[in-house]
């Protein structure tokens, strides 16, 4: 036994005296008579008990003393006379004995409860930060802390499967118990006068066991998500090359087409045909601008680089430039402007909703059948200062699965065997538009079609 240890029985044993002597002190100063004084000191005893054993076994002797010495006849004398006397030291000493047992078993199942509680609380604790996303590291660093403390150690190391962390306590080194279970390693030092026992030690097991699964689990669903990230990258790359090589082609083709035959020397064109062939190469040429630029804008949205510059602007002027632009695309519809009078100016990145203007005026010419109408309508909001913008045609429409997912890069919802877009330009519409705080929606035009519909609210 070390000098802790003799200390702190010590402490128990004068703990244990002077609380006998208290009531002893009482019990003489009220002059109480046997019965009583031996309730009055079974009391004592029994608060003996609460400070450990060893005060639990002197308050038992000490009051038994004290009974006797004090209060028993012949008093001032251990000599016991009378045989009720001596049953009833007999019965007090039986009494304190097994009330004292009882009340250190109790106690101890207290402090085993408590210990219980405090190990569940690091378990849930440890388990529920990796739930809630912080950092394993900082989590194994804040296990050590806290086995340290559970378990009274004099140093507690946790290696994780990136760092390592070690904490102190207090006391004498003693044995060292070593737990591995992967993707963790714990090296927990005891102290030499508080060794891990068996239930120590299975209890430690387990929560190494549980924090290392949880770290475990964190680590597959880390990899998990970065597996599928790659999966989805690789498919929108796939995607994008293959829309991009696609709508490329097409008007490359056309353009060397047109320009080889105006290049042949012998052959004599008539002067319709010539222009028609001029014409193709510049729609043609047109249609690859529009492409680069929706790709060039695409890049521009992801990096995070769009930089509205805002300047007033009448929202019809907008509207009739974005028809004028594609005048060559619309040769085979009908193109009206619906426009309300009185609309505010808005203050707008005009180049930007001219982009916006382009592709869903694009999007209702490549859908819309040959000789029909496309409306483009413009009214105010709610707010007299917002302005609601419809573009609307009478194709084929959207189907019903797919208007929830038809601003997303690369969704097209075309079948046609010579169906052309990228299925960028919803995405660009509605990325512009959410820049300028307004909403982008799709509505079903009445009678067959699609109607794409934004607002730019108020200027504040």
């Amino acid at each position: 036994m070390n000098r802790r240890d003799l200390a702190k029985n010590g402490l128990q044993a004068v703990g244990a005296v002077t609380i006998v002597a208290i009531a002893t002190a009482i019990g003489r100063l009220l002059d109480v008579d046997l019965t009583a004084a031996a309730l009055l000191l079974l009391v004592a005893a029994l608060l003996a008990t609460l400070l450990g054993r060893v005060g639990a076994v002197i308050g038992v002797v000490a009051g038994f003393v004290a009974l006797n010495y004090f209060f028993t006849a012949p008093r001032q004398s251990l000599d016991v006379q009378k045989g009720d006397d001596l049953v009833a030291l007999v019965a007090f000493v039986a009494a304190s004995g097994v009330l004292s047992w009882t009340v250190s078993r109790l106690d101890a199942a207290r402090r085993t409860a408590q210990q219980r509680e405090r190990e569940t609380q690091l378990r849930l604790d440890l388990t529920t930060r990796l739930m809630a996303g912080e950092d394993p590291d900082t989590v194994v660093a804040g296990a050590a802390d806290a086995l340290v403390t559970l378990f009274t150690l004099v140093e507690c190391t946790v290696r994780g499967p990136t760092t390592a962390a070690t904490a102190t306590g207090d006391g004498i080194p003693g044995l060292v118990m070593t737990v591995r279970i992967a993707p963790l390693e714990v090296d927990a030092t005891a102290r030499r006068d508080h060794p891990l026992d068996s239930l120590d030690r299975a209890l430690l097991e387990a929560l190494v066991a549980g924090l290392a699964a949880a770290i475990d689990r964190i680590r597959l669903e880390a990899d998990a998500r970065e597996a599928r990230v790659a999966a989805q990258v690789g498919r929108t790359r796939s995607g994008f090359l293959s829309a991009v090589t696609h709508n490329l082609r097409t008007p490359l083709a056309s353009i060397k087409a047109a320009s080889s035959t105006l290049r042949a020397p012998d052959l004599d064109l008539a002067p319709e045909d010539r222009a028609e062939l001029l014409d193709t190469i510049y729609d043609e040429t047109d249609r690859l601008e529009r492409l680069v630029t929706n790709i060039l804008e695409l890049s521009r949205i992801r990096a995070g680089a769009l930089d509205v510059r805002r300047q007033p602007v009448d929202v019809p002027d907008l509207a009739r430039a974005a028809v004028r632009r594609l005048r060559p695309l619309s040769r085979a519809h009908r193109v009206r402007l619906d426009i309300a009078p009185g609309l505010a100016t808005v203050e707008v990145d005009i180049q930007m909703m001219e982009q916006v203007f382009g592709n869903l005026l694009e999007n209702a010419l490549r859908f819309a059948p040959p000789g029909s109408e496309i409306l483009v309508s413009a009214t105010s909001t709610d707010d007299p200062s917002g302005v609601v913008v419809r573009i609307t045609d009478h194709g084929p429409g959207v189907p019903a699965a797919e208007t929830t997912r038809i601003f997303d890069e690369f969704t097209r919802v075309d079948s046609r065997p010579d169906a052309t877009g990228t299925g960028l330009g919803l995405a660009i519409v509605r990325a512009l538009v959410t820049a300028h705080g307004g909403h982008v929606w799709f509505e079903a035009t009445p009678g067959g079609g699609a109607t794409f519909a934004f607002d730019l609210p108020a200027v504040v």
